[in-house]
């Protein structure tokens, strides 16, 4: 059956559990029926290959899709995806739908999840900012006395080290966009924009946050006009952790009205990443507490 939609992940031997783990919540939710899974190789073995080829997802092999030096790359294959997301299209051609997902998160509430599509069919970049009223720490400040005399925020480092201060300075305060999950249609006018600061970003051979940098200016600096989803929709559980349902089997955002979230990123949880049988302490909807994984489990 065709299938005009795409969901894009990226894996390595190393990565191969957690994209798996992915997989297997989009079959679990039947997305699947609607979308085509395709990943993008950056060094997985011929085994890990073969599994998902034999369940019928496309895999391409990741190249580096902007000219970047080679001691700047140090063998570090794995980074190509930060800059071939900005390229999707021509990995995977003639779709209507475009959905990237980082391997290491996993979809816990479908109905939630279904706000990407929404958003890309207005013509928009879908994408959920890095703030949230659970979110405490948005920026590190170093004080002298009473005076701020360094303000240190993600915006303002990765675009500084990619680009020039003086735009760092000018979106230092505004909201991180978690580069880990967003959609876009067909538009290409978007994506060239898109592409356009990517290579931008990827000049000085700074590889890691490029997307995020590319997305930035993007968004902010080029006006592509974008629909702005809620925590809930990428919920950064290093930034605050989740509340757990036991009746519905969901995680929930930590507060009330304690909505399902849509995708459980684990980025920034290395302990966690490695160890899918590592439990750790949940407070449940009710006020209790449980020894629970992170991971998605079937």
């Amino acid at each position: 059956m065709y299938k005009d939609k795409i969901i894009v992940s990226s894996s390595d031997s190393k990565y191969f559990q957690l994209v798996k783990e992915l997989f297997l919540s989009l079959r679990k939710h039947k997305l699947l029926d609607e979308y085509q899974f395709g990943i993008l190789d950056t060094g997985m073995n011929i085994k890990q290959i073969s599994y998902f080829r034999d369940n019928k997802v496309k895999i391409e092999k990741a190249i580096w899709n902007v000219d970047v030096p080679k001691y700047k790359i140090l063998g570090r294959d794995h980074l190509k995806t930060q800059v071939a997301r900005a390229f999707i299209p021509e990995y995977f051609s003639n779709y209507k739908i475009y959905i990237w997902l980082d391997a290491d998160l996993w979809i816990n509430d479908i109905d939630s999840f279904k706000l990407y599509e929404m958003g890309a069919m207005q013509n928009c970049i879908a994408i959920t900012p890095q703030s949230d009223r659970a979110y405490f720490n948005n920026a590190n400040i170093e004080w002298f006395m009473n005076f701020p005399i360094k303000v240190k925020t993600i915006n303002f480092k990765n675009i500084g080290k990619s680009i020039s201060k003086k735009l760092a300075r000018k979106y230092a305060f505004y909201s991180t966009l978690n580069a880990g999950a967003f959609a876009i249609n067909s538009n290409f006018d978007i994506w060239n924009c898109f592409q356009k600061n990517i290579k931008l970003a990827a000049k000085k051979g700074r590889i890691f946050g490029t997307d995020q940098v590319a997305l930035a200016l993007t968004i902010y600096e080029d006006k592509t006009p974008t629909q702005f989803l809620p925590a809930y929709c990428n919920w950064m559980c290093d930034f605050h952790l989740p509340v757990y349902d036991e009746i519905n089997k969901k995680f929930l955002e930590p507060y009330i009205p304690y909505h399902p979230l849509a995708i459980i990123h684990l980025a920034g949880m290395d302990e966690i990443r490695s160890d899918k049988e590592l439990k750790i302490d949940i407070q449940t909807k009710n006020g209790s507490k449980i020894k629970k994984s992170l991971r998605f489990n079937v």
